[in-house]
């Protein structure tokens, strides 16, 4: 009784955020009934407009869709990444933007089908690495763009008994409180992205892994979770900001994921307040700010500015500078003047709204760093 009250008496904030100039909010890891999901690819995009989205990413196992098949359910202002989750003898990797002529093989190998789908132009990203079925077992693997930080089918299942049946009761009153209940913060997912990121940038995403299926041998038994729910949980934010030839709100599938490629987005489990307009810039006197993925010359007057949404509660944030904690704070806005060149990521975190949410810090946001340079002599 005391988990229906709460789910009926916790309202979560709208999705209707307010984006800022060339800011792009979408889901990564969607699966359609051409795989394991339940919906048509023309139900989805009805499903992630509704939750405030404008773009998606299809990543089917082991199919890619014809061209013809996106192009016919993609609005134009509706923006459809084609790719395809790849699966392998070290795990599974997401491959956006492959075409579906790619010539696939017969092999398992990780590095060889991770070689193939970069020489067909795909950007590959590690999916889940830590999941408690899939874990990635090759990280002499180069052939890679970025990883999965946040999985909301991952994390889900790496709660308690106790967790998942206070979410399964909650569930028939409020979907999207059900599924905030079980977000938890991927330690292992950020320790190995800084370690791999002390070597090149790679860029960090977060991974709906939307099916809206529950699969018991061969038979579909409910579209649960469904896509509606889910869509409101793990969100990209891409920033295409003011780039040259760029319209960002009649931006391509191929632009769009030229941004997710280069690291010019943050993450955000939207159920708890849209981040909307959360920045994250250095700035260098003379020079003019560089934002998530991009790179500027450290100097003493080098400062991160950081700011959230007005409307959201006091957050923690956390600024991590080679993936060392060097602030922590709650605040809505920070100026830091800089140590010196590293790479510079923000952690924000919310407590959970409701009685059964216990006050509970839980990751909001994740950015991928801004990388200040040092000046060579």
């Amino acid at each position: 009784m005391t988990v229906w009250l709460d789910g009926l008496l916790t309202r979560l904030p709208s999705l209707a955020g307010t984006p800022a100039h060339g800011e792009r909010v979408g889901v990564i890891h969607v699966h359609t009934n051409a795989s394991c999901g339940s919906g048509s690819l023309p139900e989805i995009i009805a499903t992630a407009r509704s939750a405030n989205l404008s773009f998606l990413t299809v990543t089917d196992h082991n199919i890619t869709m014809a061209q013809a098949e996106v192009a016919a359910a993609d609005p134009p202002d509706f923006a459809v990444i084609d790719g395809e989750e790849v699966s392998t003898s070290s795990g599974h990797f997401l491959a956006l933007g492959l075409d579906d002529t790619w010539p696939r093989g017969g092999s398992r190998d990780a590095r060889s089908l991770m070689a193939s789908t970069r020489k067909a132009h795909a950007v590959n990203f590690i999916a889940h690495p830590y999941g408690l079925r899939d874990r990635w077992g090759d990280w002499g693997a180069t052939d890679y763009d970025g990883i999965e930080i946040f999985n909301d089918d991952a994390v889900w299942r790496k709660n308690t008994v106790v967790d998942l049946a206070i979410a399964a009761l909650m569930y028939p009153v409020n979907q999207r409180l059900a599924l905030l209940r079980l977000a938890r913060t991927p330690q292992e997912n950020f320790v190995k992205w800084d370690q791999l990121m002390a070597e090149r940038p790679v860029a960090g995403i977060c991974g709906s892994d939307a099916h809206a299926n529950i699969i018991v041998g061969r038979y579909n038994l409910a579209k649960f979770p469904s896509y509606l729910s889910v869509f409101s949980l793990a969100r990209q934010h891409v920033l295409l900001g003011d780039r040259a030839g760029v319209d960002p709100d009649h931006a391509s599938a191929d632009q769009i994921l030229g941004a997710i490629k280069a690291g010019n987005s943050f993450c955000s489990i939207d159920a708890m307040y849209p981040a909307d307009g959360f920045t994250q810039t250095v700035t260098v006197e003379g020079q003019a700010a560089a934002g998530p993925g991009e790179a500027i010359a450290w100097s003493p007057d080098a400062v991160l500015h950081i700011k959230v949404p007005e409307g959201a509660g006091i957050p923690r944030l956390r600024v991590l500078r080679d993936g060392q904690t060097i602030v922590e704070q709650e605040t809505r806005s920070l100026d830091l003047k800089l140590p010196g060149p590293g790479r510079y990521r923000t952690e924000a975190y919310l407590q959970q709204p409701g009685l059964t949410g216990w006050g509970r810090w839980t990751l909001w946001i994740f950015s991928n760093p801004v990388y200040v340079t040092a000046v060579k002599n």
